[in-house]
């Protein structure tokens, strides 16, 4: 068989411009890896267990994020949509740069770094458990007690944000060689403990992993009409049905972030409930509907009937709001840190960068004390977890500073701040942002 060779400009054209899985089903979108042409639309979305995430690298070398969430075995399996070659005048050497990151992959594996420890991780997992049951025994043998029901509150906040990071680190196959396994735990951890479901963060997770910090891409970052992160974001003022309620919130966004966050947690949960049981054809990543469903119902059955089987009906609705509140500003204070008030980037110039510049450059990385690693649950190494979101949490420290030097090598900007810096540089960001807001509003007025 004839091989087809294809240019770049035939694979950039092939992009559809209104990107959404309905106009990628309806004909073939290609992308390149290791110089390979892959066709990714028309069937390939209903077979890729990533579903739409593969829409983040249409048109694009996607070589690098392929390596990233893929074990060895996926180049087997994705053979059968590769379309043809890369023209051989458009193949463009290895730069040294390029060349030290795949040289840095070795090394990686040669460490052991791929390898998980498991008493690190039964730990994690005790830990999680010990908390749910203090958590709940504290309602328990103290039923209606003001100060030891904000106590137990804050208790199971902690608990579900700390099961949010170990859940993250299992559906990451960080752990299991096994992906049923570490997706096994993951549903146990996602759904029954924390009340999230795990297709609905996968979703929304791997999307922003292959295009961190990307308008219109990453849906971190896709907060309006609450939040605008970059100026890309004012242009859409003139999107949103209600417009002025956008302009008042974005105006005054670095003094409602914090009160903001609190509710992340509940509007995640809601936003997740409604994804589970939404009709499978009407989603566009793949999950197990009944394993979903049934978690939740199991949450859900534990943790209220929790409040009102041990307080009483005041006090039960107390309980059950600040946990969620505590939450929220628990999980959302980390996911600040990772990549908001970070250079944000437009499609065309992300386009420009690889798939490990893009992680150093929009990455935060937050000082690795004892206090920080447990918080963040690993994720005070955000720039490491993004050029490989396969290594374990455990062995982050030791490739960190690997990837470091090679950063400073080329002039890459590699950012490590405080905790406090961190969310200082956030709060900026946000200002900025509004007086941008409040000018470019004055004068359409």
């Amino acid at each position: 068989m004839t091989t087809r060779y294809f240019t770049w400009e035939e694979i950039k054209a092939s992009v559809p411009k209104k990107i959404n899985d309905q106009t990628v089903k309806a004909q073939p979108v290609y992308i390149v890896i290791k110089n390979k042409v892959y066709n990714v639309g028309q069937g390939f979305l209903d077979f890729h267990p990533g579903g739409s995430v593969a829409l983040t690298q249409l048109g694009l070398d996607a070589t690098g994020a392929f390596e990233g969430f893929h074990a060895p075995q996926a180049y087997m399996q994705l053979a059968q949509f590769q379309v043809g070659e890369l023209d051989p005048k458009e193949i463009k050497p290895l730069t040294e740069w390029q060349k030290d990151i795949q040289q840095l992959r070795i090394e990686a594996k040669n460490m052991g770094l791929y390898e998980s420890s498991k008493y690190y991780y039964t730990m994690k997992l005790l830990q999680i458990l010990g908390m749910l049951s203090t958590g709940v025994a504290i309602i328990a043998y103290t039923p209606d007690n003001f100060v030891t029901m904000v106590l137990s509150s804050m208790v199971i906040a902690l608990c579900w944000q700390q099961a949010g990071w170990l859940a993250h680190d299992f559906l990451h196959h960080q752990v299991f060689k096994n992906r049923q396994v570490n997706n096994g735990i993951g549903y146990f951890l996602g759904n029954v403990v924390q009340g999230f479901s795990v297709g609905w963060w996968k979703q929304k997770h791997c999307t922003h992993h292959g295009a961190p910090n990307v308008h219109m891409q990453d849906p971190d970052i896709n907060t309006m009409p609450l939040l605008a992160w970059s100026e890309h974001a004012l242009e859409m003022f003139s999107d949103i049905s209600n417009d002025k309620m956008a302009e008042f919130m974005v105006s005054y966004q670095f003094i409602l972030y914090f009160p903001l966050l609190s509710f992340a947690r509940f509007s995640w949960a809601v936003s997740s409930a409604f994804w589970a049981f939404t009709p499978a054809k009407a989603r566009d990543f793949p999950t197990l509907s009944g394993i979903e469903q049934a978690g939740l119902f199991v949450h859900y059955s534990w943790y209220i009937g929790s409040a009102f089987y041990f307080l009483s009906p005041a006090y039960a609705v107390s309980w059950l709001v600040l946990s969620q509140l505590f939450c929220g500003i628990f999980l959302a204070t980390v996911f600040s840190l990772n990549h908001n008030g970070r250079p944000v980037y437009s499609f065309e110039e992300c386009a420009k960068m690889d798939f490990y510049e893009l992680a150093i450059i929009t990455g935060r990385n937050v000082e690795p004390t004892k206090f920080n690693n447990w918080f963040t649950g690993g994720l005070n190494f955000q720039i490491e977890h993004h050029m490989f979101p396969t290594v374990p949490r455990n062995n982050l420290p030791k490739i960190a500073p690997m990837v470091e030097k090679l950063a400073k090598k080329y002039n890459i900007p590699y950012h490590t701040t405080t905790f406090g810096q961190g969310m200082k540089e956030v709060v900026d960001r946000l200002f900025s942002i509004s007086k941008l807001a409040v000018k470019k509003i004055s004068k359409e007025e």
